[in-house]
């Protein structure tokens, strides 16, 4: 395994020297923009300052504020544009005492030919933790706490037919950790009960035909990624992980959609806690707290129907299924998770298509709400 990811390193590297002129070209061309541009090449693009309030099983209601910036690139040789690029800031708290300073970003470069994609993250955060596997008991939770700051940088290639393709590297700093006493982190000393770094190296490669990427209506979405963390980029865990995601629309007339969203996430080796396999969130299969199920992997599936109702309002309907899994067997039909749910969603920006969504999911134990903005695939 090792083998074959560092050959992958070497193949995405010598792909990137490849494509250095072109990157130099395009920073020649931007260069010539100092001049007040002609009205032809004018650029769709805009911010918008907001109050953040949302509301998480994980963090109880959150409140802070955002800066949303947003723009589309235009065409050097036509009249045509880039997707929708979108960079966001968030500073909030929560009622659970957490903190959070993000700013992350999925940027087209004029003709898209690269994606620009990360983030950079710190966090004073509140977590749970109930056992391992899909059958852990809701009366065995335990709160443990910890800091964290991150770094997530992609640079991928437009290799064709929208597809794109690139290296990702990954850095996360857990300190301050704090457990219960009877801690089953600490008993059964699982990676990450304390502080430790967590260093990868990966590469990413998608295939993206959605006609819009804040509200698709049509079109599909394919990412394949694979990473190594490990003591040679300075980790203090040692692990492989690789996902995929596959996500279709369909345009049914009217402003109606109907999406599906299939996901796998593997991993093999000394995995943290905090990067364990989960079912549940705001993601995917919404009627489960985020953290309330971990294991080595994970597989589920769901799809969604949005409709518009009046004005700048529009609903949706969901169902999922999904588990986590240490190996294929552990999954049965007496534990499988299931959620169904419906939600209600406000054009922030009608023009772009940028949506707040208030989602109410129901599983095996009950409700769950999350208020968020953009939608959950």
């Amino acid at each position: 395994m090792r083998l074959y990811l560092y050959l992958t390193y070497l193949l995405l590297a010598l792909l990137f020297l490849k494509s250095a002129p072109v990157l130099a070209q395009e920073q020649t061309v931007e260069d010539k923009t100092v001049d007040p541009p002609k009205p032809d090449m004018r650029s769709v693009k805009g911010l918008i300052p907001a109050p953040v309030l949302y509301y998480t099983p994980d963090t109880k209601l959150g409140f802070g504020a955002s800066l949303l910036g947003y723009f589309r690139l235009r065409s050097y040789t036509d009249t045509t544009y880039t997707r929708l690029s979108l960079a966001r800031l968030v500073v909030d708290y929560t009622l659970n005492k957490q903190t959070d300073q993000w700013l992350y970003w999925n940027i087209f470069t004029r003709e898209e030919r690269l994606m620009l994609r990360g983030e950079l993250r710190h966090r004073i955060y509140t977590d749970r933790f109930y056992g391992l596997g899909n059958d852990s008991r809701k009366d065995d939770r335990e709160i443990y706490d910890y800091d964290m700051v991150s770094a997530k940088i992609a640079v991928l290639k437009n290799v064709g037919f929208r597809s794109f393709l690139g290296p990702d590297i990954q850095f996360t700093e857990y300190y301050n950790v704090k457990l219960e006493e009877d801690s089953q982190l600490l008993s059964q000393q699982l990676p990450g009960y304390r502080k430790g770094r967590n260093v990868g190296l990966g590469a990413i490669f998608l295939i993206d035909h959605r006609n819009n990427t804040a509200y698709p209506s049509k079109g599909f979405y394919l990412e394949l990624s694979g990473y190594h963390f490990g003591k040679t980029f300075g980790s203090d865990f040692r692990y492989n992980n690789l996902n995929f995601e596959f996500n279709r629309y369909y345009g049914l007339g009217n402003d109606r959609v109907l999406a599906t969203n299939t996901m796998l996430r593997l991993n093999e080796g000394e995995v943290p806690v905090q990067r364990l396999a989960t079912a549940g969130g705001d993601k995917i299969l919404r009627g489960y707290a985020r953290n309330r199920f971990h294991d080595d992997h994970f597989a589920g599936t769901q799809a969604e129907y949005r409709f518009p109702l009046f004005w700048r309002l529009g609903g949706a309907a969901f169902a999922g299924i999904g588990d986590v899994f240490d190996k294929p067997k552990d999954i049965s039909f007496s534990t499988v998770k299931y959620s169904v749910g419906t939600g209600l969603r406000y054009a922030i920006r009608p023009d772009q298509k940028l949506n707040s969504r208030l989602d109410i999911g129901y599983g095996r134990e009950g409700f769950n709400i999350y208020l968020m903005i953009g939608e959950a695939f």
